[in-house]
């Protein structure tokens, strides 16, 4: 190596390690500015998981339902399952006004599995938003049923046309009762 090319490359040195103590500080600086977005993104589900949960209890106080006491189930295990946090609420409506008229001890207030005189039992009202979310989600969602629309004629046959008007109509009485802009925005 020569002499010249010798002295350039000891003299570019400092410009290297410039540059790299730069670009490890933009890295730290968009970690920090990421950790600072995930918690913000973290508050903002927080708050719309309670604006949500609030939404309910005022529902079901407006009907005086006994699933108030659930309405954090039923958002938590809506989310669980990639369900609209209405729709369980809005069909137990549908199927026993809102908890109030159902087969006494099953706990069942989605009418799931109910044909004549057999019914499904539950231990609580939270295992039956647990096992009918699920239920909903593996012989519903994942075939492509995913309105009340598309549920109704499945969910109850013999009167789909009433079942999915009467869940349509909770569903929006719901959205009623939730504040407006609590929804999180992610930008696409």
């Amino acid at each position: 190596m020569t002499k010249k090319g010798l002295i350039l490359q000891v003299n570019i040195l400092p410009f290297i390690l410039v540059y790299l103590a730069t670009a490890t500080s933009n890295v730290a600086a968009k970690s920090k500015q990421n950790e600072v977005s995930i918690e913000v993104l973290d508050r903002q589900i927080e708050r719309s998981r309670k604006d949500r949960i609030e939404a309910l209890e005022k529902f079901f106080d407006e009907f005086k339902s006994p699933l108030k006491a659930n309405a954090e189930t039923f958002v938590d295990v809506a989310d669980k399952y990639n369900l609209d946090y209405k729709l369980l609420p809005a069909i137990s409506c549908m199927e026993s006004s809102c908890g109030k008229k159902l087969i006494e001890g099953s706990y069942n207030p989605f009418g799931w599995g109910i044909y004549g005189n057999n019914a499904i039992y539950f231990k609580s009202y939270d295992e039956a938003i647990e096992t009918v979310a699920k239920g909903i989600k593996e012989n519903y969602l994942e075939k492509g049923l995913d309105t009340p629309e598309k549920i109704a004629p499945i969910y109850t046959p013999p009167n789909y046309i009433n079942w999915r008007n009467g869940v349509t109509f909770f569903i929006n009485k719901i959205d009623s009762f939730k504040q407006a802009g609590s929804e999180v925005q992610f930008a696409s």
